[in-house]
């Protein structure tokens, strides 16, 4: 019922609110400041009617709004009901593989890659309810965020880094939190901040038009930077490198902002 949803949403913006707080090494991809800072900055891009179309769906396109819609799949993953999702949030590609092959690792359609498809499907389809296309889009703006983070496309035997740990401002942390989580707090701080950069730096040029086959690529250019450079080199972490990776992580950011847009733009135009 519109009760119930609506007091789901309270119960998650509630829980997004604790996300802030920060939470360990098992953050979600970016944490929410990444999140949030790309579902904004998507927002921001889009034509006015195509803004029209989706606050249709979503609401008035505000910080709580867009915030709750884009951390939604993170907070919901340890919910039973959830449980199943939770292999959405990335994909990996076997060592020594270097482009996604779908009937290789995602033939039971759960994973990063094949999501964002299936979602931008629920969102352009009108003849589903509004609760359905708010959750497309939810998962949409979430995952396409996701898949930027090279750790989300990297390998099954380190799980995407997290079994990776190595020693930086004399804390042990893990390789997929450093990239979801430390490089922006480290570079960035708050959404706000990560925004106001974001802001300031030119808008990746892409190709009019989205298609669904357009995720492969994304996956595949992911990869690439989880075999070459994401992560440190032999004799550990140096500034230089850390400088190269938040290089990276923010191309990647803005590169995820762009492309959300595209997606919402070419779902949700006539």
């Amino acid at each position: 019922s519109a009760t119930e949803i609506n007091l789901h949403r309270h119960v998650c913006i509630m829980l997004i609110g604790l996300l802030f707080l920060g939470t360990g090494n098992e953050a979600p991809a970016w944490s929410s400041p990444g999140h949030n800072a790309i579902g904004m900055l998507a927002i921001e891009r889009l034509q006015d009617d195509t803004r029209k179309r989706l606050a249709d769906i979503v609401g008035p396109l505000n910080s709580t709004a867009i915030s709750t819609a884009c951390n939604w799949p993170d907070v919901i993953r340890d919910e039973d009901a959830w449980e199943w999702s939770k292999p959405l949030h990335y994909i990996n590609i076997p060592r020594g593989n270097f482009s996604y092959r779908a009937t290789r690792d995602c033939p039971d359609g759960l994973c990063a890659t094949e999501a964002i498809k299936h979602y931008a499907a629920e969102l352009a389809n009108a003849s589903n309810d509004r609760e359905q296309r708010w959750q497309a889009f939810a998962w949409l703006c979430h995952l396409v965020a996701d898949l930027h983070q090279p750790m989300h496309a990297g390998f099954a035997d380190d799980r995407g880094g997290n079994d990776f740990e190595f020693t930086f401002d004399d804390e042990t942390i893990n390789l997929h939190y450093f990239w979801d989580r430390v490089l922006v707090e480290q570079h960035a701080g708050d959404w706000e901040s990560l925004l106001k950069l974001l802001q300031s730096a030119p808008a990746p040029v892409l190709e009019p038009g989205w298609k669904p086959a357009d995720v492969d690529g994304w996956t595949n250019e992911s990869h690439a930077l989880a075999v070459d450079a994401a992560y440190p080199p032999e004799e550990g972490i140096n500034a230089a490198w850390e400088q190269q990776t938040w290089k990276i992580a923010f191309e990647r950011i803005n590169l995820a902002a762009a492309r959300l847009a595209l997606v919402i733009e070419t779902l949700l135009t006539d």
